[in-house]
């Protein structure tokens, strides 16, 4: 049971941070900065990967082990994908400028 909810943990995490990649690489035309989100798309190779890294049944020994690694996957798409999608203040603005810094009223 354990094997099977950590195979579709890692199939839905990788196609999620696959898509979310393919997303901002879309969105962020005319591509200024195309390697800021890459690391969704090599985290989604590495989870869907691992499945067939594991060996199953897992040991009993490796189970904690193979907990960790994936949830630690898990949690970096995620993270990339949240902070993929976060706007900058200045992108807020629409006009491209610096937001003010704190040197600047004095």
């Amino acid at each position: 049971m354990l094997d099977l909810v950590i195979d579709y943990a890692c199939w839905f995490t990788a196609f999620g941070a696959i898509g979310t990649y393919v997303l901002v690489f879309l969105r962020n035309r005319p591509h200024l900065r195309p390697l800021n989100a890459l690391g969704l798309l090599l985290v989604g190779g590495a989870l869907l990967g691992l499945p067939t890294a594991i060996v199953h049944p897992i040991a009993s020994t490796h189970q904690a082990v193979t907990i960790f690694v994936v949830v630690l996957l898990v949690a970096s798409a995620l993270f990339q994908a949240i902070s993929a999608f976060r706007r900058r203040p200045r992108e807020r603005a629409g006009d491209g400028a610096a937001a003010p810094t704190a040197a600047a009223g004095r």
